[in-house]
């Protein structure tokens, strides 16, 4: 299995794609300029085979590597406690956005799984780390912006005093996302916010870049600029 990963990043790096990822994610590390869509196909019938032997062998020295490391996480068809005892010792290995966000927004669960990967969820907000923290809110932004769980989330966002760049751009990003689905309730919860201007400013960008929202609704998230004195 390992070896014929090696003979994937042989096969089809490409240069120009590799010089191209690196203008866009800082950290990338060591890579050899595989493309996304051939590391998830490769990864998915790696999670059907032997598995095993790929995590036994791989350095995480490799972008691509690693980026095929969480996608068999996301892939196999093993109990929520495994797969989440391999995210425990994935997440550590995270040091760019690209493999952070696209783990996480793969990560796929059963309905009778989500309380178990909310209370994963909940013990990684907690964590320090950069990624620790950005991978739990990026979870919570793909998985858990629901009628069930955006109050709670509201205040777990509200409470991270994170100045870390890339869990302030998490944070910015997952707020967009609670105001596209339930705008009331974000701008209320806002109110007095502790969360900093650089934060807030970044929501208030995600929101008028979406094509989800509607003019009248980019002009009113104006507001949240001076939310903190509301």
């Amino acid at each position: 299995m390992y070896n014929n990963f090696l003979e994937l990043i042989k096969s089809e790096s490409d240069e120009k794609y590799r010089e191209f990822s690196l203008k866009i994610t800082p950290n990338l590390g060591k890579s050899a300029g595989v493309r996304t869509p051939v590391l998830k196909k490769f990864a998915k019938e790696a999670a059907k085979g032997d598995w095993q032997e790929f995590f036994e062998k791989k350095n995480n020295e490799l972008y691509e590597e690693k980026l095929v490391s969480g996608f068999i996480i996301c892939y196999i068809k093993e109990s929520i406690e495994v797969r989440l005892d391999l995210l425990r010792d994935f997440i550590p290995i995270i040091d760019n956005w690209a493999v952070c966000d696209m783990v996480a927004c793969a990560f796929n669960f059963k309905i009778a799984e989500s309380e178990k990967v909310w209370d994963f969820v909940n013990e990684y907000i907690e964590k320090s780390g950069e990624f620790e923290k950005r991978f739990a809110v990026v979870m919570l932004l793909a998985h858990f912006i629901d009628e069930k769980h955006i109050d709670e989330i509201l205040k777990m966002l509200n409470n991270i005093e994170d100045e870390k760049f890339y869990v302030s751009m998490a944070v910015a990003w997952a707020l967009s996302v609670c105001y596209i689905k339930y705008r009331e309730k974000t701008v209320n919860a806002l109110k007095g916010t502790s969360l900093s201007s650089d934060t807030i400013n970044r929501t208030v960008s995600k929101i008028k870049q979406s094509r989800r929202v509607d003019e009248e609704g980019k002009r009113h998230a104006e507001i949240l600029k001076n939310i903190k004195e509301l």
